[in-house]
């Protein structure tokens, strides 16, 4: 008598991640690894190399929890998007993220080489306010169109935009509203219709 094919169905979240943890990774290597190249498949969406060079490797005590997955303390030279961090950067807190994978040593030349030049977005210096409140605005300084300054983010790191000098015209235009959505149909304006008695 034949038994009936096991049917599994998988409940909860989703995940974009394709590779094995950093722990995984660097334990099966000589050295744990040091000297050699890692990267994330979240990285991939960059035309640029993105990577980190393993400088140094500390095991985390594992924990009590079977199913809680091992970190492990890795201090690396990060290259985000073809250049590289001024300073080492540890990683900790994602090392458990199964998104790690490792660059054979015969591709890691060819995978580090810089691939495209990369164009610098230049920003607006100011942007329109939401709706709602560009309307209490209008109402309290009868300004015609009352706008915010953009504020960017000025941490070190990777830029790929910048805010437009005073007279310089903005590459990318921001512009506020709902964007595209779902269903085109329910935004469309209706036609009134008389209903006749």
């Amino acid at each position: 008598m034949e038994s009936a094919p096991k049917i599994i169905k998988y409940f909860g979240r989703t995940t974009d991640f394709r590779g094995k943890p950093l722990w995984e990774i660097l334990g099966n290597l000589k050295n744990f690894g040091v000297g050699r190249i890692v990267t994330r498949s979240a990285f991939e969406r960059y035309p640029e190399p993105c990577y980190y060079r393993i400088l140094k490797v500390e095991a985390l005590p594992k924990n009590e929890d079977p199913l809680e997955a091992r970190k492990v303390s890795v201090m690396v030279e990060k290259v985000h998007r073809g250049k590289m961090l001024p300073n080492p950067v540890n990683i900790m807190s994602t090392s458990y993220k199964a998104d790690y994978r490792l660059i054979p040593k015969h591709e890691e030349t060819e995978y580090c080489r810089k691939t495209t030049p990369t164009t610098v977005r230049i920003l607006p210096r100011f942007i329109d306010l939401p709706p709602l409140l560009r309307e209490y605005v209008k109402d309290e300084t009868s300004e015609e169109n009352p706008q915010m300054p953009l504020v960017i983010n000025k941490s070190p790191g990777y830029k790929t935009y910048r805010l437009a000098e005073e007279g310089e015209k903005p590459t990318v235009d921001l512009v506020m509203g709902l964007g595209t959505p779902a269903n085109p149909r329910l935004y469309a304006e209706t036609e009134s219709k008389e209903i006749k008695n």
